[in-house]
């Protein structure tokens, strides 16, 4: 099983979600950003390494939400979400086609990865993902 992590960044009651390139394996589907946990790093020092590899941003963690487990038939991961604030930067697309901020119902109604879909509807992450919504 490969550790993934991903972060729900918030912005002015507003998500973060980012489009994967045609080369990826979820080609144009829509997901959290993040990636993998080296061996040599804690699961908050991933994320905020993949953040900023990915869109040359800095964001800070409020809390880890719950992780979902998905087996995508060629892999297997455990997706670890983060909840985190935008902090500062400008977005680079350095792996990505694209990024919209959305709201959490907007979010909802895209075609995101399957692994990111079922952790927002877990119950403990959707009651937290509305709460930070309505801040």
């Amino acid at each position: 099983m490969i550790d993934v992590t991903c972060a729900i960044i918030f912005q002015q009651n507003k998500i973060l979600l980012t489009q994967r390139d045609k080369q990826s394996n979820h080609s144009f589907q829509w997901e959290f950003p993040g990636g993998k946990v080296k061996p040599d790093e804690t699961e908050e020092q991933s994320i905020h390494r993949e953040i900023w590899e990915e869109l040359e941003i800095k964001i800070e963690i409020i809390e880890k939400l719950t992780p979902v487990i998905y087996d995508y038939g060629f892999k297997k991961i455990r997706l670890i979400p983060f909840l985190c604030y935008f902090k500062k930067g400008i977005i680079v697309l350095n792996e990505h086609a694209g990024f919209e901020w959305l709201g959490l119902n907007e979010i909802k109604e895209r075609d995101i990865s399957r692994a990111d879909r079922e952790l927002i509807y877990i119950s403990d992450n959707q009651r937290l993902l509305e709460k930070y919504s309505r801040k």
